[in-house]
């Protein structure tokens, strides 16, 4: 297994702040749906949520695209799945459901569109909540994007309001 140098662990450092947060709405919604669905009838259909979208952006300290490799996506996407669940857990218990566990699955991969190299992390939880992490480095900033769906309908990244703020964010268009 390749060792993680100074620019992988300040990369994996600056990626925590987004996940964090992300993670904790991605475990509220998660939990919310839980709650609605107890409280629903066979009858009401559920409703058809929006596409969130939560843009970050810091300095890389550095950190280039080139040092994206597979061992840091696998990191980040273990991170990441673990925080959403810390989070729903802990969201859960607030409302009174303190055994109340959520699946998640998610998966990892790079894209490259041009000559920008993009790290792409999806999570979906078991109650239906999606969530698509983008990371990516353009010039000397470490930029971040996150998509989240109160849905079990998978977030596209290739149209739609991602697919736009990937074009704004990055300056490219990812499967076109």
């Amino acid at each position: 297994m390749k060792d993680w140098n100074w620019k992988h662990v300040v990369l994996f450092i600056l990626a925590i702040p987004v996940v964090n947060y992300m993670a904790g709405y991605l475990g509220k919604s998660a939990s919310q749906h839980v709650n609605e669905r107890e409280r629903a009838t066979l009858s009401s259909p559920s409703p058809y949520q929006e596409i969130r979208v939560v843009v970050t952006s810091q300095n890389s300290q550095g950190v280039t695209q080139h040092d994206f490799d597979l061992n840091f996506l696998h990191n980040l996407e273990a991170y990441a799945v673990e925080r959403a669940k810390q989070k729903t857990k802990e969201y859960l218990a607030s409302e009174g459901y303190p055994n109340t566990n959520i699946d998640f699955s998610s998966e990892a991969i790079y894209v490259e569109s041009g000559s920008v190299k993009l790290a792409v992390v999806r999570l979906r939880a078991s109650e239906g909540v999606n969530q698509v992490l983008i990371v990516g480095i353009i010039d000397n900033e470490l930029k971040r994007i996150s998509c989240l769906r109160s849905s079990i309908e998978a977030i596209p990244i290739s149209y739609g309001v991602c697919a736009d703020k990937i074009k704004e964010v990055f300056g490219v268009k990812i499967g076109a």
